[in-house]
């Protein structure tokens, strides 16, 4: 291969030349744009052998000189002595009338690698496209995938210092004014509990069926949009439902209502909350499958269109993974919650992913949540923050006692009559404070509302300790 590139200007060979002769002139050069260049960003094979040695000598601490560096390139293409072209390398960095502008030259290596790489998406989507052969949405998803990996290889990732973040959060903070950094939680409850929800951070939010998982998500993210942009990936609920239910506590229309015909009354309260909520910032995405580069791609989108601090994924199982072989549930809620912490890093947003707990988990002995719930444990690693709902109240209607009379009958009749109307939640993990706690909470399951108990919030657990639970 020669020294050319296909896609003519948009290799830069001029700018390749003399970034490499700049730092053979200097091997300090090197370490000024080490954080913005890859080998991959140079566009023909000598240039990037010669960027790999320079790499490898700087990275072992030896010396970045020509007749070192030519020794380890071998043979180049066409024949060409590698010392002699090295030299010329020297040769045109030495030429410039100032001092050649490193940095810029890195970042502009780095744009045009991009754009080659999102040229090649682009023919390729062109080629399969003409292909009957091929499926539309399986030629749209593949390059949604590609261009999610082009995206992450595009950022620079660079090191700093304590001062230089501490400015980075002073800035950050002046910024927003008397807005807060990071996102409140809806409840008081929960704020006691958690404290409020670092931008980047995962939570993940746990619970078996009817604990309200989803409802608490929702009234989240209704508290949130008050004042900051928020996303709603709804992959188990019909958008409809979903909304009829979470807006049931604010115009005391419930969904049974709705199904059974409303009357004008409550149509002029749906009316109401249609007018209230036009200034809130959230937006649902609903569709019957989705893959994790879809999420990040629509992620990203929503960010650059409306702005995002907000987003949460229902349920983490649900997200399909790219792989032509059957996961394992497990596997594919690992992989996941990997991925969902990366973009809420990436994003700067905080990031909930709701999780269903296995049937293994709701069956055991002992009722309240754990970590190993969540998919044996094993999503542990990569959550900041780990919480869990917990319907006492529906687990006992499923376990009676196995005798309708007697003490057990009556103990059993004490704590269903203590925890109705109540969800306790859970924290099992919290990297930013204290690392377990619970809180009781009011459930209003008609309305789809939680509330806070202006009661101490552990008289529950007393309660249900002196019924012998």
């Amino acid at each position: 291969m020669s020294n050319t590139s296909s896609n003519g200007a948009l290799s830069n060979l001029a700018i390749e030349k003399a970034v490499l002769g700049a730092i053979l002139q200097d091997e300090e050069n090197y370490w000024s744009v080490n954080e913005v260049l890859s080998m991959d960003l140079f566009s023909t094979d000598d240039h990037q052998k010669i960027y790999a040695v320079i790499h490898e000598l700087a990275s072992d601490g030896r010396a970045i000189r020509v007749p070192i560096v030519a020794g380890r390139i071998g043979n180049m293409s066409d024949g060409q002595d590698a010392e002699v072209y090295l030299s010329m390398l020297l040769h045109i960095a030495s030429k410039e009338d100032e001092k050649v502008p490193l940095i810029d030259f890195a970042h502009e290596l780095r744009s045009s690698a991009t754009r080659r790489r999102v040229i090649a998406v682009a023919e390729g989507m062109l080629k399969a496209a003409k292909d009957i052969a091929y499926d539309p949405q399986q030629i749209v998803d593949r390059a949604n995938e590609r261009l999610a990996d082009i995206s992450r290889d595009a950022q620079i990732e660079f090191e700093s210092t304590v001062s230089q973040t501490i400015r980075t959060i002073f800035e950050s903070a002046s910024s927003r004014g008397t807005n807060d950094i990071a996102l409140r939680p809806c409840l008081v409850g929960l704020e006691e509990m958690v404290g409020y929800y670092p931008p980047g951070s995962l939570i993940l939010w746990g619970g078996g069926p009817g604990s309200g998982k989803t409802a608490m998500a929702m009234q989240q993210m209704l508290f949130t949009s008050k004042n900051d942009p928020a996303t709603l990936f709804e992959l188990e609920m019909d958008n409809m439902s979903l909304v009829a239910r979470s807006i049931s506590g604010e115009t005391g229309v419930s969904v049974r209502d709705i199904m059974r015909g409303l009357t004008e009354n409550q149509l002029e309260r749906l009316l109401e909350a249609e007018r209230q909520f036009q200034a809130r910032r959230l937006r649902i995405v609903s569709p019957s499958k989705m893959s994790i580069q879809q999420i990040r791609s629509r992620a990203y989108s929503h960010r650059r269109k409306f702005g995002l601090r907000m987003l949460v994924v229902d349920h983490l199982k649900l997200v399909e993974r790219p792989s032509k072989y059957r996961m394992d549930p497990v596997e594919r809620a690992y992989e996941n919650a990997r991925d969902l912490k990366s973009l809420a890093k990436d994003l700067g947003c905080v990031v909930v992913a709701l999780c269903q707990f296995t049937k293994s988990a709701r069956q055991k002995e002992i009722p309240e949540p754990e970590m190993e719930d969540f998919y044996g444990g094993s999503l542990e690693e990569h959550a900041d923050i780990m919480l869990a709902n917990f319907n006492r109240n529906d687990w006992l209607k499923r376990n009676p006692p196995r005798t309708n009379q007697g003490k057990a009958k009556e103990d059993w009749d004490d704590k269903l009559a203590i925890s109705a109307g109540k969800i306790e939640v859970y924290k099992l993990k919290d990297r930013f404070g204290t690392p377990r706690d619970r809180k009781v909470f009011h459930w209003n399951g008609k309305l789809t509302l939680f509330q806070d108990y202006e009661t101490v919030q552990t008289s529950m657990m007393d309660e249900l300790a002196a019924a012998n639970f």
